[in-house]
């Protein structure tokens, strides 16, 4: 499997699946509604792709909800528990699951889909803006011309609230915590299960031209997955959907 950079250095690839069991459950479904309402208005019967599917648990809804889902993701460990949270369906359901150990932004299927999916603030594992680009060329090449692409990311503003210079003077801090900010790169670090994770906060003005570079444009923008308006305040998420433009 080809690795990218982010891929290395996110820190999803060697995530412990136990501890993403539970954080999101397979029974954690507050964002399903959202992924659900996606899938209804933009897959148009044709397979969903689900980028980042983690222990599965939108996989599995997909399935459950009558959808072809190929599901990516780039920890081996992950994939085992999204199959075997799949075992206890019916034949024909499982069926209607592929799952494929990939990093997004090497993304080659070979097919295309009218819909891709992407929960659970994946987005910022992509650290650098040329596996930014290069994640969204190749996915734009797996996407039916006047496809779509729903994902849910960080608001960088109201992430940062709290930040503080750190004592070693190195970045940015949030005092009392075991996070740290780099302004220049734009990346958080901070440990999760002993594990050194890292996300790029990428702003609204940031994406809009990364998806005119690669032939997207956003069809809808919302503060979360309860499509409530986005205005920037606490709690707000940055919920997109693109569209893959068409040529005339």
């Amino acid at each position: 499997m080809s690795i990218s950079d982010s891929g290395q250095q996110s820190g999803w690839k060697d995530y412990p699946a136990e501890i993403w069991d539970e954080r999101k459950p397979i029974d954690w479904l507050d964002d399903w509604p959202f992924w659900e309402w996606c899938a209804a208005s933009y897959a148009h019967q044709t397979p969903v792709l689900e980028l980042a599917c983690g222990n599965g648990r939108i996989t599995r809804q997909l399935a459950l909800a009558g959808y072809t889902v190929a599901a990516v993701d780039i920890n081996p460990h992950f994939l085992s528990r999204a199959v075997e949270h799949l075992r206890e369906l019916p034949n024909d359901v499982r069926a209607r699951a592929e799952f494929y150990l990939q990093d997004m932004v090497e993304l080659e299927l070979g097919q295309q889909f009218g819909l891709a999916l992407m929960a659970d603030w994946a987005f910022p594992a992509l650290l650098t803006q040329p596996d930014q680009l290069n994640f969204l060329r190749r996915l734009a090449d797996h996407l039916i011309s006047g496809g779509y692409f729903a994902f849910d990311t960080i608001f960088p503003t109201v992430r940062q609230l709290g930040l503080t210079p750190c004592k070693s003077d190195n970045g940015l801090e949030w005092v009392g915590t075991e996070r740290t900010f780099d302004p220049i790169r734009q990346i958080e670090t901070r440990l999760s299960a002993d594990q050194v994770m890292r996300y790029r906060h990428t702003s609204l003005s940031e994406i809009t031209l990364l998806t005119e570079m690669t032939g997207f444009e956003i069809v809808e923008c919302f503060g979360g997955t309860d499509k409530r308006p986005l205005r920037g305040v606490p709690g707000d998420d940055l919920t997109l959907v693109l569209r893959k433009k068409t040529h005339d």
